[in-house]
């Protein structure tokens, strides 16, 4: 990965024909004071032909926060550009935008919605906007804040690999309609204490906030509250702390009380990943730690993360990280 001290930000790239016309500045016109983002520590202010419009980053090494303000009178298409493969929250405010990803083609983002999306660096994008106002918030994540919410929120993982691997496909999460609560902590975040060393614990909250209101938005809310729920976290709990020790599922479902049939069904809707699923992230994840971190032989991995032989070790390891496990601490290590 390229390395960088924060994560990378979206920018929007003008057509050809208008370039010269445009006038950029690092500061806001007395008229959009009110759009003013106390935080931010870059701004950008672009005018021209077919309007204006305001982007306003707050930066951190974990993430960085976009305000995007557009102001259309005459229809244009931007090029939202990153120069690093950026995986971000995606959230519109105002405004329905007409895009095209590279490797996903025509897409809509709707109003009121928000979704998590992977952009592969230098992609050919498109953003089409008809005239009038636009509001959006894109919230890019370093690798390592991410890894750490999926540990517990494994469906995330394959559009996580997808930016480790710097796949040159765009790939996207269902996005959904953002509430009440999504909006409130969205207004929390903007009213974030100025000072760094204030800033950054709020923000970190917000964003943990942000991302389980998502994720609770594909959980059935049977499923969000009550004693079955509450089993099953106990249950996942267990597993974090066994996983590798020779498990069986219908053991894990008697511990919880439940038949077979219904503890998988209720455990694949509540994390949307299968018993058997999770067991494996965890073990390939603690394995990925470990061949990055010691220097354990494949077969020692292989045992201390649950695997009883070092080539289903190996099999496994490479449909997940589409490399062997010598390959993976090869690439780590140079």
């Amino acid at each position: 990965m390229t390395s960088s001290l924060y994560p990378p930000a979206l920018h929007f790239g003008m057509p050809e024909k208008i370039q010269s016309h445009v006038r950029t500045s690092d500061s806001l016109p007395e008229r959009y004071q009110q759009y003013r983002i106390a935080q931010a520590t870059e701004t950008t202010y672009a005018e021209g032909p077919f309007g204006s419009y305001i982007t306003q980053d707050v930066k951190d090494p974990d993430w960085v926060i976009s305000w995007q303000h557009c102001f259309v009178k005459e229809k244009v298409r931007l090029r939202p550009t990153v120069t690093q493969p950026m995986l971000a929250m995606y959230c519109i405010l105002q405004g329905n935008i007409s895009c095209r990803l590279q490797g996903k083609g025509k897409l809509m983002l709707i109003e009121k919605e928000f979704g998590i999306y992977y952009i592969p660096s230098n992609s050919q994008n498109t953003a089409d906007l008809r005239p009038g106002y636009y509001e959006m918030i894109c919230i890019s994540f370093s690798p390592a804040f991410f890894r750490n919410f999926i540990a517990h929120h494994p469906s995330f993982e394959e559009i996580y690999q997808q930016h480790q691997r710097q796949a040159r496909r765009a790939a996207l999460l269902p996005a959904t309609r953002m509430d009440a609560n999504d909006m409130k902590v969205l207004l929390e975040m903007r009213q974030s204490p100025e000072t760094a060393t204030d800033m950054k614990p709020f923000i970190d909250a917000r964003i943990q906030d942000l991302l389980t209101l998502y994720f609770s938005a594909f959980t059935p809310k049977y499923l969000q509250n009550g004693e079955q729920a509450q089993k099953l976290r106990l249950i996942c709990q267990y597993i974090q702390e066994n996983y590798h020790l020779p498990l069986s599922i219908s053991e894990l479902s008697k511990q919880a009380g439940m038949h077979i049939n219904g503890f998988e069904r209720a455990f694949k809707e509540l994390l949307s990943v299968s018993p058997r699923g999770y067991i494996e992230h965890l073990r390939l994840k603690k394995a990925a730690i470990l061949l990055s971190q010691t220097t354990l032989s494949i077969k020692e991995i292989s045992y201390s993360t649950g695997y009883r032989g070092a080539n289903y070790f190996t099999a496994v390891f490479r449909k997940r990280y589409r490399c062997s496990p010598r390959e993976y601490r090869k690439n780590r290590l140079t």
